[in-house]
C-alpha cells in the first residue's frame, strides 16, 4: 500500500512540473512580483553632468622686468596680497648707478643750453648793432660822406651777425631735443630701479615661491627662455570649474543656470555656482564633441576649494513640476515600448519622458492613486532606453568617472 502511495505522489509531481513548464509566459506572469508603490506627482530635476579642474580665474606666474640677484624674499606661500604690495627685492646697485649717470648727463645738457642761450642773447645784440651800422652807412653812401667800401663791410658784418643767431638758435632747438633724450633716459632708469621691486599685479594668494634670496633670475621681456618665474599669483575669491559638456547636452546647458560642484575633499557637500560661459566652437577629441562650459563658483564657503581639485558638476537644466514620477525599475522596456505592471498584475503600455537616473516621467498611460510594482516589474524587463531628451546624470549620490 505504501509502495503504491509513493508511486502515485510521484506520478503527480510529474505531471504537474511538467503543466507549469508547457504553459505561456503570460500565464507565470500574471502574479505581482516585487514592491507596490502608488503613484504620485512629483518633481523632476533634469541635469547634465561633467568633469573638470577648480581654477582661479585669474592666475599668473609673477616674472621680473629685468634681470639680477634676489636680495630679499617678501612673502611666502599661502599669504594673501594686495595689488601693489613688494614681493622680492633685486639687489639695485647697477640700476642705481645708472639713474646717477642718466642725471649727470641731462644736468650736463641743461648748463650747456643755458650756455648756448646765452650765446644767442649777445649774437642777437650784435646783429641789431651791425644792422643799425649798415644804415648809417646806406644813408652815408647816399649823402656821399661815407666811401662804398665802408658800406660793404658794414653790409658783410650784418649778413654775419643775422647768420650767427640763426646757428645759435639752431644749436640750441638741438640741444633742447638732446635735453628730452636725457630726461627720457632718467625716466628708463628711474624705472629699472623701481623694477628692483617685484611688486602683485592685483591683490590675490601667492600659490607657490620659485627662487630663494641669492638666486639669479632672468628677465621675463629681454629673455629668450620667458624669464624665471618667481612665483604663482592668483585670486582666490573668483574660482572657476571649466568641463566638457556632450554634444548631446550642450543645447540644454544656458548661462545662469544653478550648478552643484562636488569635490573628493568634501564627499558630503556640494558647492554652489553658476553657468558662466558655454563655448560656441566644439572640440573632438577621438570622434567625440564636446563643449567647454565655464562655471563661477558662488559658494559662500568657497575659500575651501582649493586651486587644482578635480570637481564633478551637475548642471540644472530643467525642473519639472506636477509630473507623475516612477521608479526606472517599474519600466519594462520591448523596442520602443514601455510597460509598468500594475499591483494586480495587469500590464499597461505608458508613454515616458524625461528622466534624472532613478525616476522616468509617464506623461501618459497612468493616473495618480494606481499602484504599480516598482522591482522586479517582470521577469522579461530589460533597463529602458533613454527617452529622446532625456539626460541620465549621476544622481544626488553618484560620481561620475574621471577621463
Amino acid at each position: 500500500m505504501t509502495r503504491t502511495l509513493l508511486i502515485v505522489l510521484f506520478i503527480g509531481a510529474g505531471v504537474g512540473v511538467t503543466w507549469y513548464f508547457l504553459q505561456p509566459a503570460t500565464a507565470k506572469d500574471e502574479a505581482p512580483t516585487g514592491r507596490s508603490i502608488e503613484v504620485a506627482l512629483g518633481e523632476l530635476v533634469e541635469t547634465a553632468a561633467a568633469t573638470g579642474i577648480v581654477e582661479p580665474h585669474a592666475q599668473v606666474d609673477v616674472k621680473s622686468r629685468t634681470s639680477g640677484e634676489v636680495v630679499e624674499v617678501v612673502v611666502q606661500e599661502g599669504q594673501a596680497v594686495a595689488a601693489g604690495d613688494v614681493l622680492f627685492r633685486l639687489d639695485p646697485i647697477d640700476a642705481e648707478r645708472e639713474v646717477e649717470r642718466a642725471k649727470i648727463a641731462l644736468l650736463r645738457l641743461n648748463s650747456q643750453l643755458a650756455e648756448s642761450k646765452a650765446a644767442l642773447s649777445v649774437a642777437r645784440l650784435q646783429s641789431t648793432e651791425a644792422r643799425a651800422d649798415k644804415l648809417i652807412n646806406d644813408e652815408g653812401v647816399a649823402a656821399g660822406v661815407t666811401a662804398t667800401t665802408t658800406q660793404r663791410q658794414a653790409t658783410s658784418q650784418a649778413r654775419i651777425a643775422a647768420a650767427t643767431v640763426l646757428q645759435r638758435t639752431a644749436a640750441i632747438a638741438t640741444m633742447e631735443a638732446q635735453i628730452r633724450s636725457a630726461e627720457l633716459d632718467v625716466a628708463v632708469a628711474e624705472r629699472r630701479l623701481a623694477e628692483t621691486k617685484i611688486v602683485a599685479p592685483f591683490a590675490g594668494t601667492v600659490l607657490s615661491v620659485g627662487v630663494e634670496q641669492g638666486a639669479i633670475v632672468a628677465s621675463g621681456i629681454t629673455n629668450v627662455s620667458g624669464g624665471t618665474a618667481l612665483l604663482t599669483l592668483a585670486d582666490l575669491s573668483d574660482l572657476r570649474v571649466t568641463g566638457q559638456i556632450d554634444q548631446a547636452q550642450v543645447s540644454k546647458v544656458k548661462v545662469g543656470q544653478v550648478v552643484a560642484i562636488r569635490v573628493d575633499a568634501y564627499p558630503d557637500r556640494a558647492f554652489e555656482g553658476k553657468v558662466e560661459r558655454v563655448s560656441p566652437l566644439g572640440k573632438n577629441v577621438s570622434n567625440v564633441v564636446t563643449f567647454a562650459v565655464e562655471i563661477l563658483v558662488t559658494d559662500k564657503d568657497q575659500n575651501l576649494l582649493r586651486s587644482g581639485m578635480s570637481a564633478d558638476v551637475e548642471i540644472v537644466t530643467q525642473k519639472i513640476k506636477d509630473v507623475i514620477l516612477v521608479p526606472l525599475t517599474a519600466i519594462v522596456s520591448r523596442g520602443k515600448e514601455r510597460f509598468v505592471k500594475l499591483s494586480t498584475g495587469e500590464e499597461r503600455k505608458v508613454t515616458t519622458g524625461p528622466t534624472d537616473g532613478a525616476r522616468i516621467v509617464v506623461s501618459e498611460g497612468l493616473k495618480v492613486g494606481e499602484r504599480i510594482q516598482a522591482i522586479g516589474a517582470s521577469p522579461r524587463a530589460a533597463a529602458p532606453a533613454a527617452p529622446s531628451g532625456g539626460v541620465f546624470p549621476t544622481g544626488g549620490g553618484g560620481r561620475r568617472p574621471r577621463m
